[in-house]
């Protein structure tokens, strides 16, 4: 007995019935005796087990910005990126995470990458075939913000390239940051006052919060070995992580008291800080993204946004700073311990004061921020390895200040 298979994606399926008729007739015709079957691929599967392998494809073409331009290094070069729900996948050099759709409310499992030698970056959007136009758009603005794709970024890296030529060749100048400014601040908050594993932690707890509010069901799972702490699966050679959710939206923090957050995420102080924004946010009293949109026409209302940040509660130096390097704006350096022993340990400086600082950084200007961060990234691989090779497991030991536990940021 042998068996012609007729098959294909991309064919019709009259024009697969068409074809296996056609090809019985000349065999039939040939003296063979022939029988049909029609297989149907979704045999003994239902729509949630058929959606866990559909996906779509969105493309950013990057223009002017090939040149400059290495996923690997626009997002394995800040913390932020080991946070949840972030997922760096190394094998691949994939980034995963969940994104918002135009309903604020509606998060997709997304996957960046870009292939080698293609001209535009890959963002696959996982569990569905189609969005609409708008959320298509709003995925998109989302990918941008991370990767720090506008033309203002693109008119940042090559200013900051002649300012600093080893940038250029490490392709450094795009650190990365959340999809949402509410996100970074969120994560700027989280930074401060505690080791790195703790934040690390809540991040965590902030994401699987998030989950349980939206009652999401968590996919088919199995035990990462790699680090023990979280399940994934293989989809077409690529991991997936289902376990989390999205960081959640002011929206979403909105519906919780404060007490529960803190217990919950086990925030203390922090979560009357993120309640209180979350709600300023919400009820239109903080208007940051106004201010983030415009950026490229009004930088020097910079100052103005510091001070504005700096009237709300735990919202010192260190977050300001952090927060407005995550808008774009990158002439104040956040000041932490870390940061203190960096350039007492790479510049030999004995005390730290203001004046060191800008006597180090400011012939950078207007990228001090972005010159120390290279500093640091420089100083991490050297002491860690890639970081986009290491395990999730090994996160919480990237602090220069790892054997003395602590970092604490004022």
């Amino acid at each position: 007995m042998k068996y012609v298979l007729v098959t294909g994606g991309v064919v019709s399926g009259l024009g697969k019935g068409v074809t296996a008729s056609s090809i019985g007739l000349l065999l039939k015709a040939c003296g063979f005796r022939v029988t049909s079957i029609k297989i149907e691929m979704e045999i003994n599967s239902d729509e949630e087990e058929r959606k866990a392998y559909v996906s779509m494809t969105l493309y950013i073409p990057l223009g002017e910005g090939r040149s400059s331009f290495n996923l690997e290094n626009a997002v394995c070069n800040h913390g932020f990126f080991m946070m949840a729900p972030n997922v760096w996948i190394p094998t691949t050099k994939t980034l995963q995470r969940p994104l918002r759709l135009a309903d604020s409310s509606t998060s997709i499992l997304t996957s960046i990458s870009h292939p080698h030698n293609e001209d535009s970056i890959h963002v696959r959007l996982h569990h569905t075939e189609y969005v609409t136009p708008k959320d298509q758009q709003v995925i998109l603005y989302q990918v941008g913000r991370m990767l720090r794709l506008t033309d203002k970024d693109e008119r940042d890296v090559k200013h900051f390239h002649q300012l600093q030529p080893k940038a250029k060749n490490m392709c450094f100048g795009r650190i990365f940051r959340s999809p949402s400014i509410f996100e970074d601040m969120v994560k700027s908050i989280l930074l401060c006052n505690c080791m790195w594993r703790r934040t690390l932690d809540m991040a965590q707890a902030l994401c699987e919060l998030q989950f349980e509010l939206k009652g999401q069901k968590s996919g088919r799972m199995t035990v990462d070995s790699t680090n023990g702490s979280k399940t994934e699966i293989s989809v077409d050679g690529e991991l997936e992580y289902y376990s989390l959710g999205n960081f959640p939206n002011p929206m979403e923090l909105n519906i919780l008291d404060e007490e529960t957050l803190r217990n919950r995420c086990n925030l203390g102080y922090r979560a009357k800080i993120i309640m209180e924004l979350a709600r300023s946010i919400q009820n239109g009293e903080f208007q940051l993204n106004k201010f983030e949109k415009a950026l490229p026409l009004e930088a020097k209302s910079m100052p103005k946004i510091y001070k504005m940040l700096n009237k709300k509660r735990g919202f010192g130096s260190f977050a300001c700073a952090n927060v407005l390097m995550c808008i774009g704006y990158y002439e104040r350096i956040p000041m932490d311990t870390e940061t203190v022993r960096h350039i007492k340990e790479i510049h030999g400086r004995n005390k730290v004061m203001d004046k060191d600082v800008k006597e180090i950084y400011d012939k950078y200007a207007p990228f001090q921020c972005m010159a120390y961060w290279l500093e640091l990234c420089e100083y991490y691989q050297h002491k860690f390895g890639k970081l986009s090779e290491l395990p999730k497991s090994k996160y919480h030991t990237i602090t220069g200040s790892y054997k003395s536990g602590t970092s604490t940021p004022k």
